[in-house]
């Protein structure tokens, strides 16, 4: 099985794609067992310091199956109350990996990191399954931890466009090839882009085109999962 073949199928998305429910994913055998793989794979070579699996209380599920499939162990984490709900406290030479089922904004992420920065342990980096894009959350923690992260923020899958994206688009129906556009304002289903003088949806320019890939910067292009 692919990665499109078993999240695009397994996550659904509800509520104008803003909501995107894992629950098929986890109830599916190899969907779940494949998700797992997923993040071990992109994780690999682990760092030798990681010693910890930290997830919030509420979100266990994914965090501890990826700790078995990493031979770690598990501490759950209330970031709103300050506590640690299972497991001992952390020591000076732990090293964690943070894992939730998605990032948003990352403002709970990064409360988990700061409380276990406190308590003395060292965070190595951040693991989620599904990344939504739109809300920066990757480079909000990026931008706001204090130390270097050796394993980073890694994810699963990544859905979203927003204005300032870069986003490229298949016109081969119109004879055009790949186009790339810069994202000038999105609203519902409309992205309107850089086209002449200004926003133009993209999708009355070209009425048989797609989104193929999404970019932040124009350095890092990723597919784009609608």
């Amino acid at each position: 099985m692919t990665d499109d073949s078993v999240f695009d199928r397994l996550i659904v998305s509800k509520e104008g794609d803003t909501f995107k429910d894992i629950k098929p994913l986890l109830s599916d055998r190899d969907g779940f067992k494949y998700a797992v793989q997923t993040l071990v794979r992109k994780l690999t070579p682990l760092d030798k310091r990681l010693t910890t699996v930290v997830c919030p209380s509420g979100d266990t599920t994914f965090a501890s199956a990826l700790a078995y499939e990493l031979g770690l162990g598990v501490v759950i984490l209330n970031p709103y109350d300050g506590l640690v709900e299972s497991g001992e406290y952390f020591h000076k030479d732990d090293g964690v990996l943070i894992v939730g089922s998605a990032i948003c904004g990352g403002s709970l992420y990064f409360s988990m990191y700061s409380l276990i920065s406190d308590m003395g342990a060292h965070v190595l980096g951040f693991a989620f399954l599904i990344e939504k894009v739109w809300h920066r959350g990757r480079y909000k923690l990026l931008d706001s931890v204090s130390t270097d992260l050796p394993l980073g923020v890694t994810t699963g899958v990544r859905y979203g466009v927003t204005v300032g994206n870069f986003v490229r688009f298949d016109c081969t129906a119109h004879g055009l090839g790949i186009r790339e556009f810069r994202v000038l304002s999105v609203r519902e289903n409309e992205i309107g882009v850089n086209w002449l003088d200004g926003p133009s949806p993209c999708e009355k320019i070209f009425p048989k085109s797609r989104i193929i890939q999404v970019s932040f910067d124009k350095k890092e292009w990723f597919k784009y999962r609608p």
